[in-house]
């Protein structure tokens, strides 16, 4: 469990994609220090490490060795300044649907889900007192609103806010926004994650997985029952899965090359879904 993904900084993707850009120089190491990062861009340390911590949060770095994941090759070569919506949702669930960064996690499945408007005060204080037993008291108080703030930032302030989840009142409090519609193939990629993290070897999962499940594309993306079959059945019509719904069956097909890499190759290689 990380209480601090981003230290209370929102993400800079201007200066995420000088790192990335640099680190895509450094394929075939073992690993990138951080040292080679300050020498090579002259970013503060401080920063780098910030920086990093996010990147390796929204599934651009692998974390330790700081090398670029698929994902995060196929990104900083195809939409190095992170202008496509595709990209900024799937960052969004990567970060989103993982437990381990509890603050992001719980802000976006527990406290969004809850009401409509927020202080980053009302958030610390009402929907993380079990985290007393895992961390010291100086954390929780100071620590702690600083992260609820930096995740209400990145979607407010940030790249991120394109994907419509948060806006920022005058007030300096937020409220809950109408997202963008999530493009169909970010959707894939999203079940082909979900599939591969929490249910491996399956070549089918029950459509009400996809709609509720912890972590599932349904609940990470803030979308209806309604919108998730939606999506699924455009895919189903474009060959990209298959719907089976007959009899006792309600579950979505896989077919054995999709893979995260393989709609990485769809997104980015330029093919469409529709």
């Amino acid at each position: 469990m990380k209480l601090q993904l981003t230290n209370g900084y929102r993400p800079r993707f201007d200066q995420i994609s000088r790192i990335m850009q640099f680190l895509l120089t450094k394929e075939g190491q073992k690993k990138v220090s951080r040292q080679e990062i300050i020498s090579a861009l002259g970013i503060p340390d401080k920063q780098i490490e910030n920086l990093t911590s996010m990147m390796t949060g929204f599934g651009l770095v692998l974390p330790r060795v700081t090398l670029l994941t698929p994902f995060g090759k196929a990104v900083i070569q195809s939409d190095p300044y992170f202008d496509r919506l595709e990209t900024l949702w799937m960052i969004h669930y990567l970060v989103s649907s993982n437990p381990e960064y509890v603050v992001w996690h719980r802000i976006i499945n527990t406290v969004l889900p809850s009401q409509d408007q927020f202080s980053i005060s009302q958030v610390a204080d009402c929907y993380f007192s079990d985290l007393a037993i895992h961390f010291s008291e100086r954390t929780i108080s100071e620590k702690l609103p600083k992260e609820v703030g930096a995740v209400f930032a990145a979607y407010s302030r940030s790249e991120l806010s394109h994907l419509g989840i948060i806006a920022a009142e005058r007030t300096g409090n937020f409220i809950k926004s109408n997202p963008v519609d999530v493009p169909a193939l970010a959707f894939l990629f999203c079940l082909a994650h979900f599939r591969v993290q929490h249910f491996p070897g399956s070549s089918a999962l029950n459509i009400e997985e996809i709609c509720r499940a912890e972590n599932s594309p349904g609940k990470v993306l803030l979308l209806s029952e309604y919108q998730v079959r939606a999506k699924l059945g455009d895919l189903h019509n474009a060959g990209m899965i298959r719907l089976e719904q007959l009899a006792n069956l309600d579950q979505v097909r896989f077919p054995a090359d999709l893979t995260p890499e393989f709609v990485l190759q769809k997104i980015y290689g330029g093919q469409d879904a529709h």
